[in-house]
């Protein structure tokens, strides 16, 4: 290889890692409402947002996170399975392990919470698709994130949450619901997925 090429190779994983670096702080820079200082929030957010956080956390190590947010059908442009009108889970989650235990953590402790998706819109803004509704938060909501950087080879996925060959968001971004958020890059988009918790 000469070296005006390896020149270009390293200039170009410098700049996907810088992209991936503004990216992710930006997503992350969004504030913790400050309602969650309420004694209130403060005990939800000891103990069933400690549980959130540790559903996130594993899902993100086992990969099922970012299995759920390509659980999706790029024909009907929505989640699978989800409501045919709103395209995202009305009182229910996603089949997949990550919708399922959380699920399981929090559905029997009088807790609701919503999920949603924020990530870069085509314009460099934020815009956010909502995966999971169970209602209107309360003021004392309390707000509990994780970020996953997806790639334009990354892959949708079937029901049962293995990868589809060659179905990749690159081939069906403009039937996903985030865009490529730079064509410069393979890095696809970072998704920042929020869990909003209030008590019932």
């Amino acid at each position: 290889m000469s070296e005006r090429a390896q020149a270009f190779t390293l200039e170009a994983f410098v700049a996907a890692v810088l992209l991936i670096a503004a990216m992710t702080f930006a997503l992350q820079s969004v504030a913790i409402d400050a309602n969650t200082a309420s004694s209130g929030g403060a005990e939800l957010r000891g103990q069933h947002g400690g549980i959130a956080e540790g559903v996130l956390d594993g899902a993100v190590e086992s990969g099922s996170l970012q299995s759920t947010l390509l659980y999706w059908d790029e024909s009907s442009e929505r989640f699978l399975d989800a409501d045919e009108e709103e395209g995202f889970y009305l009182s229910t989650n996603p089949n997949t392990t990550f919708g399922r235990n959380l699920g399981g953590m929090l559905d029997d402790h009088r807790i609701r919470y919503n999920v949603d998706l924020h990530y870069r819109g085509t314009d460099g803004g934020r815009e956010t698709q909502r995966l999971v509704e169970y209602g209107t938060p309360s003021q004392d909501a309390v707000r509990v994130t994780e970020t996953v950087t997806l790639y334009d080879d990354t892959t949708l996925v079937r029901r049962n949450e293995s990868r589809r060959a060659n179905v990749t968001l690159e081939s069906v971004e403009s039937d996903f619901y985030a865009p490529d958020a730079s064509d410069d890059s393979p890095v696809y988009n970072v998704i920042r997925v929020e869990v909003v918790l209030w008590r019932t």
